[in-house]
């Protein structure tokens, strides 16, 4: 609760900002607010690297890999069904096989089909 109104205090626009990047600031906020902290302990003489801020930092680190994770998913490509199957249609489309439908549905199934071979090339 205090964090919240931390946030709302340094940065206005706090509420307005989408969940993924609320986590964003508070893991930059909260690693920064540790790298100070590293470096205070560095210049008091005390090795960072025995302090339980290592873990933490740690910690923060692998909160920011699962929130570049999402991040990465979101950019991901995706499949448009819709573009596929437009892209399909207009790439199988045959002009010169088209005929009228009335002249279509007059002729055989047979006739049909033997037309449709008959504009196949020959394989050798």
């Amino acid at each position: 609760m205090l964090n919240r109104k931390c946030d709302a205090i340094f940065f206005p626009n706090f509420p307005q900002l989408d969940p993924l990047d609320q986590a964003k600031l508070d893991l930059m906020s909260v690693y920064t607010l540790n790298s100070l902290f590293w470096m205070y302990l560095v210049t008091q003489g005390i090795n960072p690297r025995e302090h339980g801020i290592k873990q933490e930092l740690e910690r923060i680190r692998t909160y920011m890999n699962r929130v570049k994770e999402i991040t990465d998913k979101k950019k991901a490509a995706r499949l448009d069904k819709g573009a596929a199957s437009r892209f399909l249609r207009n790439a199988l489309f045959d002009p010169e096989s088209k005929q009228p439908k009335k002249a279509a549905s007059k002729k055989p199934a047979d006739a049909t089909s033997d037309i449709s071979n008959a504009k196949r090339p020959k394989q050798s």
